[in-house]
């Protein structure tokens, strides 16, 4: 049987050789890439379809919300396992809301994670045990969406202002995303005129509120 290609997105290098080297373990997986940022994430599922990516909802640069968003209607065929420390509702919601299959807690042993593996792979979905009931209160409570204002940016606007929250300057986000100085401040006026907001203090209360950043150390 052709293994799973696996690709692995986590800012932590640790916890991606622990598990790359899990799945070494069994014949029916091969990790294909692993990587730190959301960005190379989402070139190399698009380049190489895995039929696996574990993610970190939260990476800096492209979060791993993100780059699943632009990943998900380019890789039908790909299944996605998010691996987090976030236990809050609105991050167990909003990395379904982005096309996750399941969503296993960092602190879990590897004993779950190959279960969730294993029930994302058979074509089902997979949350911890601990945080089931989230999920659960949130559909009786009729909630609306985890991260609600995000819809009002479009896809560029979102990953400026994570870029803003996480302390680059214009030309620092300008030079990451190969656009100009000017494109970046207009994107910036667009981004506050429709929050209705004044200044990168609120932008970054903003970006922190709806999940587009945690900026943890």
């Amino acid at each position: 049987m052709t293994p799973v290609t696996v690709l692995l997105a986590d800012e932590q290098a640790l916890l991606r050789e622990g598990v790359a080297s899990l799945l070494a373990g069994s014949s029916c997986y091969e990790v294909i890439g692993s990587t730190a940022d959301g960005r190379e994430c989402m070139r190399t599922a698009l380049r190489c379809q895995p039929g696996l990516i574990v993610f970190d909802c939260a990476m800096r640069g492209l979060s791993g919300l993100e780059a699943i968003r632009r990943i998900v209607p380019r890789c039908p065929r790909t299944r996605l396992l998010c691996l987090s420390t976030y236990e809050d509702t609105r991050w167990v919601r909003a990395a379904f809301d982005a096309g996750a299959h399941g969503y296993v807690l960092k602190r879990d042993g590897f004993g779950v994670l190959l279960e969730a593996i294993d029930r994302v792979m058979r074509s089902r979905y997979f949350v911890s045990a601990d945080i089931a009931h989230l999920l659960v209160g949130g559909a009786r409570r009729h909630d609306g969406p985890a991260f609600a204002q995000c819809g009002l940016l479009s896809t560029r606007e979102r990953e400026i202002t994570q870029l803003y929250a996480e302390g680059f300057s214009a030309r620092a986000i300008a030079e990451r995303l190969h656009v100009s100085v000017k494109t970046v401040g207009t994107h910036r006026e667009h981004i506050m005129a429709k929050l209705g907001i004044n200044g990168i203090a609120q932008l970054t209360r903003y970006a922190l509120r709806e999940g587009l950043t945690t900026l943890d150390p």
